[in-house]
């Protein structure tokens, strides 16, 4: 049984959140109350079996994980015990649970890669082409941004984006043509989500608002994060970039409806 955590019990779990082996930034947004998201234990008391699901519906887990705690995690992936509608992705390099939801017909298993920032490229200035301006994301923006990597998908609503995030955009007349901003908060990193518009792709402008994403990440003092799904060549490639370099991949388990 999965017992859902009390906001106040959430300080005792960083140890967990920082040992994730898909990287740390996504489970401490939530921990350290950043950003929205659930926690659930196999026990209110031990927590020795921890999920952490964002408000995104990326998932992970911590602890010493056995097949128990992996069947309500199941149960959750097939959303049989949950009234609550957002996706369900799990992250893990674990190859126990890999294995354990291999044997399950119902859900499929992708792939994403990992990148760490070297610092090697990432200071690079380029110019706009004529006629766009680079800007700060604000209110009026944010209102204006549409897509499929936007910081409403991490975000628990634009004021909460606005308050504790930070996003950059390029525009081309009344038009939000590439943009990028902090997908996930930590004291520690920042993870960075892009995207441009079809119709502006090949021009270089996803390169400069994910490097002035990198410049505010660093004046922060954290380290800019990275990832991407295996077959999104683009990004890899931006990323390289960028300064940033593959180190590793994790599996992603999700339903497979």
């Amino acid at each position: 049984m999965l017992y859902k955590l009390n906001s106040l019990q959430y300080s005792n779990l960083i140890d967990h959140a920082n040992a994730h082996d898909c990287g740390s930034v996504y489970p401490l947004s939530v921990v350290e109350g950043i950003q929205e998201g659930d926690i659930y234990a196999d026990s209110i008391k031990d927590c020795g079996k921890v999920l952490f699901w964002t408000h995104s519906g990326f998932a992970y887990l911590s602890g010493n994980i056995d097949d128990c705690f992996l069947e309500d995690i199941y149960e959750l992936i097939m959303n049989k015990a949950r009234a609550n509608a957002k996706r369900f992705l799990l992250m893990t390099r674990n190859q126990y649970i890999q294995e354990y939801f291999k044997q399950k017909d119902d859900v499929i298993e992708e792939k994403r890669y990992l990148f760490q920032y070297s610092g090697a490229k990432g200071n690079r200035e380029s110019s706009l082409p004529a006629g766009y301006e680079l800007k700060e994301i604000d209110d009026h923006l944010l209102k204006k941004i549409s897509g499929k990597i936007v910081p409403s998908l991490f975000w628990n609503d634009l004021n909460d984006f606005l308050a504790k995030g930070k996003g950059y955009c390029i525009t081309c007349n009344h038009d939000i043509a590439s943009w990028a901003f902090s997908a996930a908060v930590s004291t520690k990193e920042i993870d960075i989500g892009i995207e441009t518009k079809s119709e502006y792709k090949q021009q270089g402008l996803g390169m400069i608002v994910a490097n002035k994403m990198i410049q505010y990440t660093l004046e922060q003092g954290k380290g800019p994060v990275w990832a991407c799904h295996y077959k999104n060549t683009a990004s890899e490639r931006m990323a390289e970039k960028l300064g940033f370099t593959k180190v590793s991949e994790c599996a992603v388990i999700k339903n497979k409806d």
